[in-house]
């Protein structure tokens, strides 16, 4: 690494703030990640960034789509994506990269990387700087209009820092002085009423699905949230389980070798790990994977409800098991490896299924 260069690139000249201030006392009283100190505080992670407390960091543009197009020059890297009560870490390269308007794909041949991008809600992006016991940290931020992080890019020993020093120059944004926006967000949906759904229109289409992606449509088609469609549905196509069965799943899946995919998302990114998993681990609260190129942390006290779902498909069933928060937001999501044009994994089908056996149903 150039470490002038690099250096030469985080001398924004950001005033210290009534804001630092604040961080810095709350820091010393209390030990908490910087998603956790901005909640302390009562502010957004970003504005933390914006206002360099205990980092450095760089505004980038909003020519978000032309950033993502050249991450595959850092090489080797760490992708995280989160949400309120999961975190999802899978490290590998960006390639086959598509950005088609205000969504983008990111699928690599191996599928380490495997991303579902939505654009239209990436508002603000960052190249930051931090200190560690083992010397800077270099990431690249992106938050939605509330200040709320998106995804996040960690440089890893083997990354390109060069191409990285290279990739700030370029996305560089021309103000880096003038106060951010920042709004909240209220996109939640209203859906109409049980009593108001035509269920048997509902279930016919459920079980006319040819493919598992039209269930958005069908959703949408009937103004109903995903749980919404599970209990109308029925139990044999959607059958609710105790939340605490989140264990097993995983914990089995591990033991069995059962190579699974795992999907966590928000508002701006979706990520999708897809392979066997097997070093779990609970840490206090967490319930965690600890593998060396895909880490997974669950809040467990985080998720409400849980189902076994079972949608058709063009090589014949697909079983998924899905854990939602007290609002009804998707917590994390996971499906058996299954290459495309081939029928579900039995041996998968056979686990989720015995979360059915193993755990107590939820009346």
């Amino acid at each position: 690494m150039n470490a002038i260069n690099i250096e030469t690139q985080f001398n924004r000249g950001y005033q210290l703030s009534t804001l630092c201030e604040r961080y810095k006392k709350l820091k010393e009283e209390k030990s908490l990640r910087r998603r956790e100190m901005a909640e302390a505080l009562k502010i957004s992670e970003a504005e933390l960034l914006d206002h360099q407390c205990d980092v450095k960091s760089i505004r980038l543009n909003q020519q978000f789509g032309d950033l993502i197009e050249q991450l595959p020059t850092l090489g080797y890297i760490m992708s995280l994506t989160r949400n309120e009560h999961a975190v999802h870490e899978r490290k590998g390269k960006y390639d086959n990269v598509s950005i088609n308007g205000p969504m983008g794909l990111v699928i690599t041949e191996d599928r380490k990387i495997d991303l579902r991008i939505l654009l239209h809600r990436w508002k603000h992006g960052f190249a930051v700087q931090e200190s560690t016991e083992n010397g800077p940290r270099y990431s690249l931020q992106f938050f939605d209009q509330s200040g709320t992080a998106i995804q996040k890019i960690f440089l890893q020993t083997e990354s390109d820092t060069d191409a990285y020093i290279d990739l700030v120059q370029q996305c560089r944004a021309e103000d880096q002085t003038t106060p951010l926006e920042f709004s909240a967000i209220d996109d939640a949906s209203v859906y109409v009423n049980d009593k108001n759904v035509d269920v048997e229109k509902l279930t016919n289409e459920w079980l006319g699905m040819t493919d598992v992606h039209q269930f958005f449509g069908i959703l949408k088609k009937h103004n109903v949230s995903r749980e919404q469609a599970f209990r109308l549905v029925g139990d044999d196509y959607a059958q609710q389980l105790d939340p605490k069965c989140i264990e097993d799943l995983i914990t089995h899946a591990a033991k069995k070798e059962v190579p699974i995919m795992c999907f966590v998302g928000n508002r701006g990114n979706i990520q999708i790990h897809s392979g066997v998993i097997s070093q779990i681990k609970r840490m206090g609260p967490w319930l965690n994977v600890l593998d060396s190129e895909f880490n997974l942390h669950l809040l467990e006290d985080g998720i409400s409800s849980a189902w076994l779902v079972r949608k058709p498909g063009d090589t014949g069933w697909v079983t998924s098991v899905e854990f939602y928060d007290r609002q009804g937001q998707l917590v994390v999501q996971f499906f058996g490896v299954r290459q495309e044009g081939s029928a579900e994994n039995s041996h998968w089908r056979d686990l989720a299924e015995s979360m059915l056996e193993n755990e107590q149903r939820v009346a």
